[in-house]
Order: C-alpha cells, then sequence, then structure tokens
C-alpha cells in the first residue's frame, strides 16, 4: 500500500510539473521576464517557490535557443 501511495504521489508531481512547463510556454514575453527577474531576486523561498524558478529558467533557455530572448 506504501509503495502504491509513493507511486501515485509521484505520478500527479510530474503531471502537474509539465503543466506548468505549457502554461510557461504560453506566457507573454513581459510576463515571463518579470517573473524571471523575481526569482532572481526572492530569498527565502520554499521547495515549491524553487520548482517554479526551475521551470521559469528552463523556458527561457528554451526561447533563448529558438532566438527569442524574452528573458
Amino acid at each position: 500500500m506504501k509503495y502504491l501511495f509513493i507511486c501515485v504521489a509521484s505520478l500527479l508531481g510530474l503531471v502537474s510539473l509539465s503543466a506548468c512547463e505549457s502554461s510557461f510556454s504560453d506566457m507573454e514575453g513581459g510576463e515571463l521576464r518579470e517573473r524571471a527577474y523575481l526569482c532572481l531576486i526572492a530569498t527565502d523561498q520554499s521547495t515549491a517557490e524553487i520548482q517554479v524558478c526551475k521551470n521559469i529558467q528552463r523556458e527561457c533557455k528554451r526561447r533563448q535557443k529558438a532566438g527569442q530572448f524574452d528573458c
């Protein structure tokens, strides 16, 4: 039973992370730039906030590789 709970929790985590990434890919450049800046200056972030900032940073890098320098 414990193993099943861990598997379900892991799957939910992966689904929520992929959902976050898709929402960042739909985000306007100015908003993404602002959120990336807020991540840079943030202190005492929670684990969830750190993950969101990593996803924002990943989206910025993805856009840079595509020739969009939004961040």
